[in-house]
């Protein structure tokens, strides 16, 4: 793409280099990016640059503060939760605690549909949690509904703290086939990947703490290709050996709580 409009506030610049790289100047208003786990309108936004480039943004966050903040910003939000059934009155935790001193950061690096063991490892201490009820639904009911006359799924971002994999179950693959799906990977899980793979997707790039994945259709050039299968082998053995630390951290940590009960 020869000129950007605005820049990019995503981690890594994620949002610039994808742009960049996959996606040009034309039928960008046919073009829709969806972003689960929408959070903020601005800080660390990776939907923003997308949507300032001309893009339909469809923004999916539970949370009623941030919806809040979508809508005072002028963006339009869908208030559900996703993933793999459609169901209300679902439990969802909203945690009120600032996570800097700074307090740019609230909220996101911890509400959930409920804070999963490893993401509890390293939450500070003492964070207020609340819990509330929101709506769920599936991605596929909310893309059928909400952005069914768009030509071209071109983006899926997906961060919901360790969420992920429900949101994606929650797709219908046969259906809706996005080019590129950013992925929040925090924890390294090899899982995500061999996912994606079965479902005709290829990691492109790690930009932590989000995976980069391609749909087969999508060509790469040569050297992206070599690059991409050295990447491959590095990362399948760094994820086992990660997986397999993991397991043996935890049958440890199961087996001290054994000795002192």
């Amino acid at each position: 793409m020869s000129h950007l409009h605005g820049t990019g506030s995503a981690e890594w610049d994620v949002d610039e280099k994808v742009m960049r790289r996959f996606f040009g100047e034309k039928d960008e208003k046919n073009r829709i990016f969806i972003e689960v786990g929408a959070a903020r309108p601005d800080y660390l936004s990776i939907s923003r640059l997308f949507r300032d480039n001309g893009w339909i943004v469809m923004s999916v966050e539970p949370n009623p503060e941030f919806c809040r903040l979508q809508r005072e910003a002028g963006n339009d939000v869908l208030e559900f939760a996703c993933g793999g059934r459609d169901e209300d009155n679902v439990d969802f935790t909203v945690v009120d605690s600032r996570a800097s001193d700074s307090g740019e950061v609230s909220y996101e690096s911890f509400s959930s549909l409920g804070m999963k063991q490893d993401f509890k490892a390293i939450a500070p201490p003492n964070l207020q949690l609340r819990n509330i009820k929101v709506k769920m639904r599936r991605l596929s009911t909310l893309i059928e509904l909400h952005a069914a006359g768009c030509q071209e799924l071109s983006i899926l971002s997906i961060d919901v703290e360790g969420w992920e994999l429900e949101v994606l179950e929650g797709l219908d693959f046969s259906r809706h086939q996005p080019k590129c799906i950013i992925l929040e990977n925090l924890f390294n899980d090899v899982g995500y990947r061999k996912y994606l793979f079965e479902r005709g997707y290829r990691l492109w790039r790690v930009l932590p703490p989000n995976d980069i994945y391609l749909h087969r259709c999508i060509p790469m050039s040569r050297l992206e290709t070599a690059i991409f299968c050295l990447w491959d082998s590095i990362y399948c053995r760094f994820a086992m050996r990660w997986a397999s630390i993991r397991s043996a951290l935890g049958r440890s940590q199961n087996s001290a709580k054994i000795r002192v009960a």
